[in-house]
């Protein structure tokens, strides 16, 4: 699909929700993140600054006590509320994002990932290289689950064609993406705002 017909497409559909995070691994293992698009806003007058990725830990009423950790900007920790699985950390998440089980005993049990949506969405497509990102979108993403792959992780770019180890951490990029989720017009029933709230809120499940 072509930019033009990308965009034309775009103005025909309501969007749910934007989203912009990035890494700054040179300054901080934390990624950073905005609830809009920052290459039309100034980051700094609309919000004060880029705020850390964080977490509301919501209790999930299953069999056994268990948490959600709701990924945010906004949110009151900053790790997750229990520890988080192995199947998506650290491939999601960088670890200092892992349960810190020193201030909270008794270990709590984890009922998954879910919040912001377009922050879901960025989560996957920063553990690989952008050339991978349709590979890690269509064969390890599934609906209340996240398959671990093999693949290098992506929350900076290496460079492809140096075998020197100073010169490729020089030459390492950091990384940012605009995350535009949309209503789909096809599928009114299906994908609407309230239903997007739900899943958002857990009421489906863990987005991951």
């Amino acid at each position: 699909m072509t930019a033009i017909a990308a965009e034309t497409l775009n103005k025909q559909r309501s969007p749910y929700g934007v989203a912009t995070i990035f890494t700054q691994w040179r300054d901080t293992n934390h990624l950073l993140a905005v609830t809009f698009d920052a290459e039309k806003k100034d980051v700094a007058e609309e919000y004060g600054g880029w705020k850390v990725l964080s977490f509301d830990h919501v209790p999930h009423s299953g069999t056994q006590p268990s948490y959600y950790s709701s990924v945010g900007v906004a949110g009151e920790q900053q790790q997750l509320a229990a520890p988080g699985s192995p199947a998506w950390t650290p491939q999601l998440l960088p670890t200092i994002y892992d349960y810190d089980p020193k201030p909270n005993p008794p270990q709590p049990a984890s009922a998954g990932l879910i919040g912001n949506l377009p922050l879901l969405f960025a989560l996957p497509a920063f553990s690989a290289q952008p050339d991978q990102l349709s590979q890690v979108l269509t064969s390890f993403m599934h609906p209340n689950r996240w398959h671990k792959h093999g693949l290098p992780h992506g929350r900076k770019s290496h460079p492809l064609h140096t075998t020197d180890l100073v010169d490729r951490h020089k030459d390492e990029k950091e990384r940012g993406m605009v995350v535009t989720v949309f209503l789909d017009p096809s599928n009114k029933k299906g994908s609407t705002k309230l239903l997007l709230d739900l899943l958002q809120d857990g009421h489906f499940g863990p987005f991951y």
